[in-house]
């Protein structure tokens, strides 16, 4: 399989700490020093017309983006991949409304509920569709926390629990244009695997489907174990790049680009010391975007691409890791670039 063109798309202007914290009450200060994340993009119910406002309308944007990239008409799609934590509704599927804006019918479409490990879901379901047969595919990674948003209280009223997530949290979207073959332009997929480690471990995260205004006061909307989330992520991304290292022969500190798991700025940068990626190795993005979730990867990728067409030519090596912190999903991928690759602004 090969990923030839990518794409993100972030709602709205950039929220910074000083904006969050008058809206929360917080100090800026508080907000560096915990989540090391400078802003974040939110979808707003009062923007502009034509402006995203919901997963699906970020998927749609990321998507057609992708394509224009590619150089791929919707038609010439053969199936339609959504990944997302936060889909407008229950029923219709999201991904069918995305399909149908995008002018895509009469292919496979699916939908995966996930977290921080779902593009790389994506990515595996792909590759199986490849390689029975299918030619070319789209698969889009986009979440928003506007649901979560309460809209009959004071925002300063907030416990701290939860107004943690807002400084951690955006929303966004990204996709990858993925074909079948090893020849032609693009990120060939060396390596890619996915595996649930979450047998008789606590969730780390919970995220409730009905909102802030549907939860009861026993039951919040959200809830994170902090602690075993500092504890696990960083030996889990360990054990992913060892695995990704024997698999293809690629001694870390020799791989041109690494994709580290993307958490906030402050823990990010602590994997990556922790995991010996040099910083000019490192592709991260978590501290300019906030965490959108599903959408993460494909935009680390994204920008992925820029790097590598302004430094290292043909036969680049890449890792990417991905933990999903939910029910403890660990995923890793291996690329090697191959000619001009494509992507979108």
């Amino acid at each position: 399989m090969r990923l030839v063109a990518f794409s993100e798309e972030l709602p709205g202007a950039p929220v910074t700490n000083s904006e969050l914290a008058a809206s929360f009450g917080l100090h800026e200060q508080w907000l560096d020093q915990m989540t090391g994340n400078r802003s974040r993009h939110f979808c707003r119910l009062d923007a502009a017309p034509g402006a995203p406002r919901s997963a699906g309308d970020l998927a749609t944007a990321a998507g057609a983006k992708a394509l224009s990239a590619a150089g791929v008409a919707a038609e010439e799609l053969e199936f339609l991949i959504l990944t997302t934590a936060s889909p407008d509704h229950l029923m219709p599927a999201t991904v069918n409304l995305v399909a149908d804006r995008l002018g895509v019918d009469g292919v496979p479409t699916l939908q995966i509920t996930s977290g921080c490990a779902g593009a790389l879901q994506g990515l595996f379901v792909a590759r199986a569709l490849l390689a029975g047969g299918l030619r070319r595919g789209l698969v889009i990674g986009a979440d928003t926390c506007l649901k979560l948003w309460p809209s009959k209280r004071d925002l300063k009223q907030m416990k701290p629990a939860e107004m943690v997530n807002f400084a951690l949290f955006g929303d966004g979207a990204g996709a990858a244009v993925v074909e079948a073959g090893a020849n032609g332009p693009g990120l060939f997929v060396e390596h890619l695997f996915l595996r649930t480690v979450g047998r008789g471990r606590k969730p780390a995260q919970i995220v409730r489907w009905f909102g802030a205004d549907g939860a009861q006061p026993s039951e919040p909307m959200g809830e994170e174990d902090y602690k075993a989330i500092e504890r696990h992520v960083p030996e889990m991304a360990a054990a992913i790049l060892a695995e990704l290292v024997s698999a293809t022969g690629w001694p870390l500190a020799e791989v041109d680009y690494v994709l580290t798991p993307q958490l906030n700025g402050v823990m990010t940068e602590k994997i990556r010391a922790g995991l010996g990626v040099r910083p000019e190795q490192a592709v991260s993005c978590v501290a300019e975007t906030g965490n959108n979730g599903n959408a993460l990867p494909f935009i680390q990728m994204r920008r992925l691409a820029d790097r590598i067409e302004t430094g290292f030519g043909d036969g680049a090596r890449v890792f990417v890791a991905t933990v999903e912190s939910s029910k403890w999903i660990m995923s890793g991928m291996a690329l090697r670039y191959a000619q001009e690759i494509r992507h979108a602004a």
